[in-house]
């Protein structure tokens, strides 16, 4: 807590003059320091003290975040141009160390850039000699593996040339792919015949086995149709004669699964 003590100086003008009830020295702005009020000191015997002003603190702009090597030559250079008039730098010995420290370190740096500089150019030139070497090596190694493959005979003679032998692959046998339709033709005239032939769309000759099979079919009711293995069968038999019949495509000694059979009624 303050006081505040107006008093009527010699000259024609009022001064207004702060001090603390504990006789401390003013906390804010610039003030007549007053003897304390309570002792009955008169004015003349007071002592006029100027209290020290509050100076902010000043900042510099700037982040190391995004900045380059370029950009820190520029600040190093802008520095050592602006040092030479700057009453800051020339009164401080602090900075003008520090500026000298920053000169034989920027001098550094820039050294480094020059040979990292040189160094990527000649890392660039020595990968593209790589590559093209890689690609003559690899070259020749298809060139050797061939003339080893046309004349080797045996496993043996691929390991002793200085190559790995590769097993032979084994062929996978798998059964001709099924019948997927059966088209029907009744002759134009006539009753008790009708043909009955794989819908066959694909390129190349296929050989067939065909069944039949009264009404119902069963596991054990089907019998050969015709002979041969040709995609056509011929049916015969009294009119309105219901007969089952399926397809299997054969290929050597293998044998497809048969098709979904299909039921002809005789007309």
């Amino acid at each position: 807590m303050s006081i505040v003590v107006t008093f009527e100086p010699p000259a024609a003008m009022y001064m207004t003059g702060r001090i603390e009830l504990d006789g401390s020295t003013p906390r804010w702005g610039a003030a007549v320091l007053l003897s304390d009020a309570r002792k009955g000191v008169s004015g003349s015997d007071r002592e006029d003290k100027m209290a020290s002003p509050i100076i902010p603190r000043q900042h510099v702009a700037l982040t190391f975040t995004d900045i380059t090597d370029q950009a820190r030559h520029d600040l190093v250079a802008g520095v050592k141009q602006a040092a030479t008039t700057s009453s800051l730098v020339i009164g401080n010995q602090g900075l003008q160390t520090s500026l000298a420290a920053l000169l034989v370190k920027d001098t550094a740096l820039t050294t480094s850039n020059t040979a990292v500089a040189a160094d990527r150019m000649k890392l660039s030139t020595d990968l593209t000699t790589e590559v093209e070497h890689r690609s003559a090596l690899d070259g020749e190694i298809r060139a050797y593996v061939s003339l080893v493959e046309g004349g080797a005979k045996t496993q043996a003679d691929v390991t002793g040339a200085g190559l790995e032998a590769r097993n032979p692959t084994p062929k996978t046998k798998l059964p001709p792919g099924m019948v997927e339709a059966i088209d029907t033709k009744f002759p134009k005239k006539g009753h008790g015949r009708a043909t009955v032939s794989v819908h066959d769309t694909g390129k190349g000759r296929r050989l067939y086995v065909a069944e039949w099979s009264p009404e119902p079919y069963g596991p054990s009711s089907w019998a050969p149709l015709g002979i041969g293995y040709g995609k056509t069968r011929t049916l015969l038999g009294a009119s309105g004669t219901k007969i089952w019949v399926r397809f299997a495509t054969v290929r050597g000694q293998l044998q497809s699964d048969w098709c979904t059979p299909v039921l002809v009624t005789l007309p």
